[in-house]
């Protein structure tokens, strides 16, 4: 193949300028190695996520729909007037009920989606909606810029390991260096499980006190996996 003169000084340059040789790219891989690190941080659960409901049942349609409207038009206005508290209506759902294939009634229900970083105001909040809401679950979560905090922390962490392990590589096989081929950085957690109430319905003339919550904490881990190319023997 030709060369300019241009092109052969820089190859050349960079032959002589190399401190260490390492497997030509189109030479078989040999002298590459495989392995994956990981860095695990615990950290504070700081958001409560509530999913509260009501359903009805009945032979009118538009008669057990205007209660289930009415309940849940009356918590969303109540979790709009408490600082700090983000409401969102999810599915309404209306179902014929048969028995015997024969039309019995109807079921309507709907559900709506309560969070916040206060969790004393949100459990607050639950115990006065349980007056005419039942409890779908309760979970506890990391809001986003405390898991993006962590997920900072643990990348640097996973990366020095990496780090030192493809060196302890090299050195246990007698390589003076290496260098990385691929790599990539990932990220999970554990979700803990949400918890399941009773979905029994709270007569509106009990008082209810708030739930007792347990914020906790949840695992958050970084996860580096990638190969090196160790560096010839000199």
């Amino acid at each position: 193949m030709h060369r300019t003169p241009l092109i052969a000084a820089l190859l050349a340059a960079a032959l002589t300028t190399t401190p260490l040789a390492f497997a030509d790219d189109g030479a078989p891989t040999f002298d590459r190695v495989s392995f994956q690190v990981s860095a695990i941080e615990e950290v504070a659960n700081d958001t409560l996520v509530a999913v509260m409901f009501q359903e009805r049942d009945g032979q009118k349609p538009s008669t057990i729909a205007d209660e289930v409207n009415r309940d849940i038009a009356w918590a969303v206005d109540l979790a709009k007037r408490t600082d700090g508290i983000k409401v969102q209506t999810l599915g309404y759902n209306q179902q014929p009920q048969y028995r015997n294939q024969t039309l019995i009634g109807w079921k309507v229900r709907q559900s709506i989606r309560l969070e916040s970083t206060d969790t004393q105001a949100l459990a607050t909040l639950i115990g006065e909606l349980q007056g005419r809401l039942s409890v779908a679950s309760i979970q506890y979560s990391i809001s986003h810029p405390a898991r993006a905090e962590a997920e900072d922390r643990l990348i640097t962490q996973a990366l020095e390991r990496f780090n030192h392990r493809g060196r302890l590589i090299a050195d246990e096989l007698g390589r003076p260096d290496y260098r990385i081929v691929n790599m990539d950085v990932t990220t999970d957690h554990a979700m803990p499980a949400p918890v399941r109430m009773r979905t029994a319905a709270v007569m509106a003339d009990i008082s209810v006190a708030p739930p007792t919550l347990d914020s906790g904490v949840q695992e958050v881990t970084v996860r580096v996996s990638g190969t090196i190319e160790l560096a010839l023997p000199q």
